[in-house]
C-alpha cells in the first residue's frame, strides 16, 4: 500500500484512503487549455481568500540556486530553460523545488495577468485568491510582484 505524507503546521502526517478522499474536498482547480496555452483553471467557485494549492506538496522546500550556477553548470539548455520559465528569480536567484524541476505543482502553472485573480503573500511561496473566481476560470497572478524579470510575450 502506498502511503502519501505531508507536513501541517510542522507536524508530520501519513495520508491514508479517508485523508486523501478528505483532501479532495480542498480541491480547487486543475490544469487546463486557456488562451495563454496551458494554465491553471478554476474547477468550482473558490473563495475570496483561499489558497487552492494548499495541499500542493506541502513537505516540499526551495532551493536557492544563483543565476549564475545555473547559466554555467553542465546539463541541458533545454533543461535550465525549464528553471528560467517556472521558477521566481529574486535578486539574481532561483527559487526551484527542492524535489526537483520534474515535479511541479500547480501554482507553478499560473499565467501573468496585469489584473490578476490571484496574490501572494510570500513572494511567490503561498497564492490566494484575491477575490471569489467562478467554476471554468482561469487562475492569474502578477508576476511583477513576485518575479524580478520582466514577464515575456510568446508569439
Amino acid at each position: 500500500m502506498s502511503v502519501l505524507s505531508f507536513l501541517n503546521y510542522g507536524i508530520l502526517y501519513l495520508m491514508n484512503k479517508k485523508s486523501f478522499l478528505t483532501a479532495l474536498r480542498d480541491v480547487y482547480c486543475r490544469l487546463g487549455i486557456t488562451k495563454h496555452g496551458v494554465g491553471v483553471v478554476a474547477i468550482r467557485m473558490i473563495p475570496k481568500g483561499t489558497d487552492p494549492f494548499k495541499n500542493a506538496d506541502p513537505c516540499g522546500d526551495v532551493l536557492k540556486i544563483p543565476k549564475c550556477d545555473l547559466d554555467r553548470f553542465d546539463a541541458p539548455e533545454e533543461a535550465k530553460e525549464l528553471v528560467r520559465d517556472f521558477c521566481a528569480l529574486q535578486d539574481g536567484v532561483y527559487f526551484v523545488p527542492d524535489y526537483g524541476i520534474d515535479a511541479l505543482t500547480k501554482n507553478y502553472f499560473l499565467n501573468h495577468s496585469k489584473k490578476p485573480n490571484m496574490t501572494t503573500l510570500d513572494k511567490g511561496e503561498t497564492f490566494i485568491t484575491m477575490r471569489d473566481v467562478k467554476a471554468g476560470e482561469e487562475l492569474t497572478a502578477d508576476y511583477d510582484t513576485y518575479h524580478e524579470t520582466k514577464h515575456f510575450a510568446r508569439k
